[in-house]
């Protein structure tokens, strides 16, 4: 996949954007380092301003969260970290709005080490044929 300022990432199959969907790849230090055309229509702001921002200042979570390694904040720095192997899924909303609920699919992606927050469209999930043996 590829966003802008030339970036290409490497990231699980289950969590690879659809060329509809808005995502950001946010470092350890939870600061954003890319932003899709898509995430910057969706959230108003350019890539250029983005960069280096908390991205606290982009997205929140969306429901009151348990607090540690569930939280919305938890799941990004563990994957930004390589330390979650999965997917993690959590509702997040921009951070100047409210009732709106979306789906966050978080994972590792890199190099360098970064988490991906894909924003789901609503479309229900791709499905792969599993090959049995």
């Amino acid at each position: 996949m590829s966003c802008g300022l030339g970036l290409l990432l490497e990231a699980r199959e289950d969590a690879v954007p659809t060329d509809r969907d808005a995502f950001l790849v946010v470092d350890s230090s939870l600061l954003v380092q890319a932003v899709s055309a898509q995430a910057e229509t969706f959230l108003g702001v350019t890539e250029e301003l983005a960069i280096d921002k908390p991205v606290a200042e982009l997205l929140v979570p969306a429901d009151a969260e348990a607090q540690g390694r569930t939280s919305f904040a938890a799941a990004i720095a563990l994957a930004a970290d390589g330390q979650d192997p999965e997917t993690t899924r959590r509702f997040v909303r921009p951070w100047n709005t409210f009732g709106v609920r979306m789906r966050a699919r978080i994972a590792t992606c890199g190099p360098p080490r970064a988490a991906l927050i894909v924003l789901e469209n609503g479309a229900p999930p791709r499905l792969r044929a599993v090959e049995s043996r």
